[in-house]
């Protein structure tokens, strides 16, 4: 079992390993010679929001060389911490390096990682070559242990299974989306998401005292993705919901980090499923897409 690469989009990574920090402590990562698999089963989340993603290799890596016995692929799981705080010394956009702190990155960094082993431990060993503020050379090298998914454990790990979306639709811009959920959580606890044909989207949180609901109107509908089946379209202002804890789509709401497109699929009073893609939408490098369970309301 070998692995090993050079990191050639640093940035990306840290702001990808952010996101699911934000959902949970440790992450699954699936190796294999084409796609790098981001994976954060129910369990793992305090929310019960699961990740189940794909990005492309040359989107993250380069001089990317990977082995195995099973299908040349590798999967790890880790502590995402433990990945975020070699990622933050290896991304430039932090700040340089002063070296009074060393929590601070090193500019114009080149960043190597490889599977190693220190005993009967796994490890990822990361060599991080860079500048100091001062403009001084520096090589620095973190360790962080791994632990190598057995294939019971791989086929226990299942993406959930929903059933057809009522809706697609192109979500807003997800930090503004973030921000306004945040005022929502001071009302209430869960947020009511609805959509329509007619690129309607509404959000309302519901108190004893208080009954919000922020619109969206003109919201694109992918038109390749709506009314895959053969049944008749429903009416364009028939209004499709899921109620979802706020607390939980806030946390999936932190992948404003990674920008492009979002689009999210409504399955009426089953779940949330929100699509999140790298770059633009018909040429992107990867997609992180997020199941949020539908809450279930007493209205």
């Amino acid at each position: 079992m070998r692995f090993r690469t050079a990191i050639s989009n640093v940035g990306l990574l840290h702001k990808i390993t952010r996101s699911l920090a934000a959902l949970a402590r440790s992450c699954v990562i699936r190796l294999s010679p084409e796609q790098v698999h981001f994976i954060v089963p129910g369990n793992e989340s305090s929310t019960g929001v699961q990740v189940w993603s794909q990005v492309k290799v040359d989107t993250l890596f380069d001089n990317y060389k990977i082995e195995s016995n099973a299908n040349n692929e590798i999967w790890v799981e880790l502590h995402l911490d433990s990945l975020l705080k070699v990622l933050r010394s290896a991304d430039s956009s932090v700040g340089s390096i002063n070296e009074s702190r060393s929590t601070a990155s090193l500019s114009d960094s080149d960043v190597t990682l490889k599977l190693n082993k220190k005993g009967q431990q796994p490890i990822w060993s990361f060599e991080i070559r860079g500048y100091t503020a001062q403009r001084k050379h520096m090589s620095i090298t973190h360790e962080i242990p791994v632990k190598i998914l057995s294939p019971k454990r791989q086929n226990e790990l299942n993406e959930p299974l929903c059933p057809q979306p009522d809706i697609h639709v192109v979500l807003p811009n997800l930090l503004e989306l973030r921000n306004i959920v945040s005022r929502l959580s001071h009302i209430a606890d869960d947020v009511k998401v609805s959509a329509n044909h007619e690129g309607r989207l509404e959000m309302t949180a519901k108190s004893s005292r208080v009954n919000l609901t922020t619109t969206w109107k003109n919201l694109q509908i992918p038109n390749s993705l709506a009314n895959e089946d053969d049944q008749p379209p429903p009416p364009e202002d028939q209004m499709f919901t899921v109620s979802v804890a706020i607390k939980g789509f806030l946390k999936f709401l932190t992948s404003h980090l990674v920008g492009g497109t979002a689009i999210a699929c409504i399955c009426e009073d089953h779940c949330l499923i929100a699509y999140v893609y790298i770059g633009a939408l018909n040429e992107a490098g990867g997609v992180l897409t997020f199941f949020i369970p539908a809450k279930m309301t007493d209205d």
